[in-house]
């Protein structure tokens, strides 16, 4: 009986996925695993995050999948000292994930749409289900939060 060798399957130190701003290279060991996906999208696990390769988007952020080059997603990272979130909703999503507050970064999905009469873009973030991720084990959910007095789609 043959055996494999484990180092032949070895998993590769970095991916270059093709994407609409061209080929990114992710390295594997930084990804993020989302154990139950996005919503809408349960089947896709390991993402990477990268800079937007055009200065005019330097706020935003690319979640990138990598196992599907189709499937990436604009994202906002959440600054911890503005007062969109109540302290005791952020708590509650961190003690519900088991996240440490230190290692808690929280990403919103930002949704890009052409503007009535086809006049520029409006852009619009998801409030009620940000993406929380716990960054010291690398592991990340699209966490709703139960207070209903955050937007499904806040513009920007």
């Amino acid at each position: 009986m043959e055996t494999e060798n484990v180092a032949d399957n070895e998993t590769p130190e970095s991916v270059t996925v093709e994407t609409r701003f061209g080929d990114i290279e992710f390295s594997w060991d930084k990804g993020i695993y989302m154990p139950v996906g996005l919503l809408g999208f349960p089947d896709h696990h390991v993402f990477g995050l990268a800079n937007i390769p055009n200065s005019a988007l330097d706020q935003f952020k690319l979640y990138q999948s990598l196992t599907d080059a189709n499937l990436s997603f604009f994202v906002a990272p959440y600054n911890m000292e503005s007062d969109v979130y109540d302290d005791k909703d952020l708590m509650i999503a961190q003690k519900s994930l088991a996240i440490s507050a230190s290692d808690m970064a929280i990403l919103m999905v930002v949704t890009i749409r052409s503007a009535p009469g086809g006049k520029g873009v409006s852009m619009s973030t998801n409030v009620r289900a940000p993406i929380i991720v716990d960054t010291g084990r690398q592991v990340a959910w699209q966490h709703v939060m139960s207070n209903d007095r955050y937007p499904v789609q806040l513009d920007l």
